[in-house]
């Protein structure tokens, strides 16, 4: 004779077949309805592109679609204290994280207790297919096909012939461009250049100075500039002016860039090479004690990088000194040097600076000092710009006239 208990069994266990039996006919209807998926029961090959395919599911912005097939498929079966973690695993997969078999192990130990069985493959766009579901006994999740990723400035910096690498100084990168080492001339933004190629370099408002030398180019960018936003274009356009490929590659025994830096330091001033001071950091101690040393340097060439160097000083009394000793210089590569390096950190501090340079012998001097008050603001120094107005030389009239304008427009 049935017990209570026994009926309560046997009918459990044909409630248990009819849920299984209709959670297959509900799958397979679910994937037809959206006509992208199928359900299969076997097993199924991981792909080798698994790592780049998951990072495209993210990158192409099909992660609502992979949740939603995940949602129906896995998610409506967990219970609810296990859905936070397998939220979580799930976007993990779906990026750039690292992916291993712990993950694996983990992701199925939370999700094999509750579906039974059934492989899943959906078409997510763009060539992208998810596949996931219970493969001999324990559950996998994969995905393949799509798009690569495109370069990151990083691959195309390290992928070309001609390659970045960081100095000492913060703004300052060197690309290599093949070549043999040889002794390098500096150029600024704003001097006569006789170096076509650094010319056009120069022509970009956000380079300040290239240094050329035999096997490397190094570009400084105005502090306003940051280089993770720049560099892209930069090396294309070092590329583009500098790399030679016919030109042989430098010795293994030639001396590095940083060799010679180190030797420029170690050595006195007299003898340290300007493209070796233009390097340096000017608030690394070491570095700045170099740097002031050299501004007395015998070489016009040394001086004028030292103050170009000191010149971008995050200490503003380190920076002041700097340019106003190299303004009263005695060769007008250094006085003009200190007047654009002055001018570039557009700070108020130096509009005396720029005002008493408006009667300097200099025809460029008195334009870049004009230029750089109407970039502060011309209406607080009209007096000296009235003064420019009629200068001898037409373009400091011209950008003199131009700021006495824009006061009257205010």
């Amino acid at each position: 004779m049935a017990t209570p208990e026994s009926v309560l069994g046997a009918g459990n266990r044909i409630l248990d077949s009819l849920i299984v039996t209709s959670l297959s006919q509900d799958l397979e209807a679910y994937a037809a309805e959206v006509g992208r998926g199928a359900w299969h029961d076997g097993p199924v090959e991981r792909p080798d592109d698994l790592h780049v395919a998951r990072s495209a599911v993210a990158r192409l912005g099909l992660v609502a679609d992979a949740s939603t097939h995940l949602t129906a498929e896995v998610a409506m079966h967990l219970p609810f204290e296990a859905l936070t973690a397998y939220k979580t695993a799930v976007k993990r997969f779906f990026s750039t994280e690292d992916w291993g078999d712990a993950d694996d192990h983990a992701l199925d130990a939370l999700v094999t207790p509750h579906l039974r069985s059934g492989w899943f493959e959906h078409d997510l766009g763009a060539g992208v297919r998810l596949g996931h579901g219970i493969r001999d006994g324990r559950y996998v999740i994969w995905a393949t096909g799509g798009p690569p990723p495109e370069p990151t400035v990083f691959d195309r910096a390290f992928g070309g012939p001609v390659r970045p690498v960081q100095t000492p100084h913060p703004r300052k990168v060197k690309f290599t461009v093949g070549g043999a080492p040889a002794p390098g001339r500096w150029y600024r933004r704003g001097e006569e250049v006789d170096h076509p190629a650094a010319a056009a370099m120069l022509e970009d408002p956000t380079v300040t100075d290239v240094m050329v030398a035999g096997d490397f180019v190094t570009i400084g960018l105005h502090r306003s500039e940051r280089w993770e936003d720049r560099l892209d274009d930069v090396l294309a356009r070092v590329t583009e002016l500098f790399w030679d490929d016919a030109r042989p590659a430098g010795s293994a025994a030639a001396r590095t860039r940083e060799a010679l830096v180190q030797e420029g330091m170690s050595t006195r001033v007299e003898g340290a090479r300007p493209e070796d001071l233009h390097l340096l950091d000017s608030d690394d101690p070491g570095h700045r004690d170099t740097l002031v040393e050299a501004l007395g340097s015998a070489d016009p060439r040394a001086r004028r990088a030292a103050v170009a160097t000191l010149s971008m000083s995050s200490e503003r009394p380190v920076a002041t000194a700097a340019l106003l000793t190299g303004y009263h210089d005695p060769a007008l590569m250094v006085r003009r040097t200190a007047l654009d390096a002055a001018a570039d950190l557009e700070d108020e501090t130096y509009r005396p600076l720029f005002e008493a340079a408006i009667s300097d012998p200099d025809p460029w001097t008195r334009w870049r000092a004009v230029r750089a008050i109407a970039e502060l603001g011309a209406a607080a120094s009209r007096e000296p710009l009235m003064f420019a107005a009629v200068d001898e030389e037409f373009r400091v009239r011209f950008e003199a006239i131009a700021a006495l304008r824009e006061i009257e427009g205010e």
